[in-house]
C-alpha cells in the first residue's frame, strides 16, 4: 500500500514524531504516572489503539526519550573531546554541557525525575550511559593533572560537583533572561577552569589565548590545503 508523503516524511513518521513530542510535554508537565495513553492519543488526535502502531508501551516511550537524550549528549561531547589541548577540552565539555542542558531542559528534567519509573533493564541502561558520561569528565581531569595543568583534586568528587552545578542550569535558565545561554555557558566554563587550574602551569588566560592562536593557524592551514 502506498504511503502518502508530506514534505519528505511519511504520515506514519510524522505521527510518531507527534507522539514523542506530545509525550515529552505531558511527562514534563504532569509526570509519567499521571499521564495516560489516552491523554497522549487525545492530544495527537488519534485513537488510543492507533498508538500501538508506533509504540509498544508508555514505559517504552519514556525509556526512548531518556535514552535518546543521553545518546545525543554523549555524541555531542565526544566531538568536543577530539580537541588536542586538555584545558580547551575541559572548557568545551563544560560549555557544551551547559548549552545542551539549557536547550533541552524538559528532557533533562524527565531524565532526572523519572528514573524510578523505568524497569530494571531500562534503568541499568540509563545509569550505564550516565556513568559513561561521568567518566568523560573524570578522564579529562586525570589528563590535566598528569600534564600539570590542573590541581591534584579528588577526580570523582570534582567531576560530580562540576556536573551537578552545570546541570542545574536546566532548572532556571530562560531565553527571556538577562544573559544568553552562550554567555552563561562561558561563565560556567570559566568558573570551572579557574577552580581546577594549577597556577604552577602559568596564567590560565595566557594558555587559552595560545590555544586559540594555534586553532586559528590549524584552520588556516586546513583551508589552504583544501583549495
Amino acid at each position: 500500500m502506498a504511503v502518502t508523503k508530506r514534505r519528505g516524511r511519511s504520515v506514519g513518521e510524522k505521527t510518531a514524531e507527534d507522539i514523542r513530542s506530545t509525550a515529552l510535554d505531558l511527562f514534563y508537565k504532569r509526570g509519567f504516572q499521571a499521564t495516560t495513553l489516552r491523554h497522549i492519543a487525545s492530544r495527537v488526535g488519534i485513537q488510543v489503539g492507533s498508538l500501538y502502531n508506533h509504540i509498544t508501551s508508555k514505559g517504552e516511550l519514556l525509556f526512548e526519550i531518556m535514552e535518546t537524550v543521553m545518546l545525543d549528549l554523549l555524541e555531542d561531547q565526544r566531538q568536543q573531546a577530539l580537541t588536542p589541548d586538555v584545558v580547551e577540552r575541559m572548557r568545551l565539555l563544560v560549555y557544551h554541557h551547559v548549552k545542551f542542558h539549557g536547550e533541552r531542559a524538559e528532557e533533562v528534567f524527565i531524565g532526572n525525575s523519572e528514573l524510578r519509573s523505568l524497569n530494571r533493564t531500562q534503568r541499568q541502561r540509563i545509569v550505564g550511559l550516565r556513568r559513561e558520561y561521568e567518566l568523560m569528565f573524570q578522564k579529562e581531569l586525570e589528563d590535566g593533572i598528569r600534564q600539570g595543568k590542573f590541581l591534584r583534586v579528588d577526580v570523582q568528587v570534582t567531576s560530580f560537583g562540576i556536573l551537578a552545578m552545570t546541570t542545574w542550569v536546566s532548572s532556571w535558565y530562560s531565553s527571556r533572561g538577562r544573559l544568553s545561554l552562550e554567555e552563561i555557558a562561558d561563565i560556567y566554563s570559566d568558573m570551572v577552569l579557574r577552580g581546577i587550574w594549577n597556577p604552577a602551569a602559568g596564567q590560565l588566560q595566557t594558555h587559552l589565548r595560545r590555544v586559540e592562536r594555534d586553532n586559528a593557524k590549524r584552520s588556516l592551514a586546513a583551508a589552504g590545503a583544501s583549495k
